[in-house]
């Protein structure tokens, strides 16, 4: 039965990445009526191929983590950047392709996350893994949604004009792109062998710390002046990034107190 519902959730893993792979081509194809830019599925090819690779030999929990690595670094940061470079504030809400279909689009990336981790064929195979997973599920797929929250603040900014500048847009994203990208960091501070996860020790100091000072603080000053000047109410997320800095510090400090 648990091998069934694996297979099951490999499939809407691949159909969940190659709706979003060509979803997100489609935008510059669309608004720059240029077929030439479906070229930018091809980004998605390397963590789909390495994915397939593993699903048929061996899909280590470990090797899953290559596989976002590569889904995020080459496919999913560049797409956002020609997403809102090309198409930028041209993005229309009565199209098919407009910012809600875009939201949506984005709002694959967790449910991606998820279904990687927990089809790996050793994700339930010892405590130490179910827990890890579990762990990294609930905090990265938090994250994710964070970094969506962000990106939908420029759209609607686009859609409504509430008078952020297009700088200060420009600079939402950028801080998403890197949020996005530090996921990847989050994966490479947990080792996995012999059935047993345990933390590098610098890897999570220094990612804990890099968290703090370029993603949970510029989010939260972004909101906040987002917020107050602006009046874009994000005060579930300003206190999602206040929590997330606290905890940070508490899984630095736990670091410490443990070795």
């Amino acid at each position: 039965m648990d091998s069934f519902v694996k297979c099951g959730a490999r499939a809407v893993f691949f159909a969940l990445i190659i709706t979003q792979c060509f979803f997100l081509a489609a935008y510059p194809v669309t608004y720059k009526d240029n077929s030439n830019w479906y070229v930018l599925a091809v980004s998605f090819a390397p963590a789909v191929i390495v994915w397939c690779c593993l699903i048929a030999s061996k899909a280590k929990l470990r090797w899953m983590f290559y596989v976002w690595d590569l889904y995020v670094f080459f496919a999913l940061v560049p797409n956002i950047v020609v997403v809102f470079e090309v198409v930028g504030d041209s993005i229309d809400n009565d199209r098919f392709l407009g910012p809600n279909t875009l939201k949506v689009v984005l709002c694959m990336t967790p449910l991606l996350l998820l279904l990687l981790l927990h089809t790996a064929d050793d994700s339930d195979r010892s405590d130490d893994h179910k827990e890890l997973v579990s762990k990294l599920s609930y905090q990265m797929a938090i994250d994710l949604f964070d970094v969506v929250d962000m990106i939908d603040i420029v759209l609607e900014e686009y859609e409504h004009d509430i008078g952020i500048p297009k700088g200060f847009g420009t600079g939402m994203i950028v801080v998403a792109c890197y949020t996005l990208l530090h996921s990847m960091w989050q994966l490479a501070e947990n080792k996995l062998a012999g059935g047993e996860a345990k933390i590098r020790f610098r890897t999570a100091i220094f990612r804990n710390i890099v968290e703090i000072i370029f993603v949970n603080l510029p989010f939260l000053v972004i909101r906040a002046v987002v917020f107050f000047a602006y009046g874009k109410d994000g005060s579930i997320f300003i206190a999602k990034n206040g929590i997330a800095i606290v905890l940070s510090l508490l899984d630095i400090r736990h670091l410490y107190g443990s070795r």
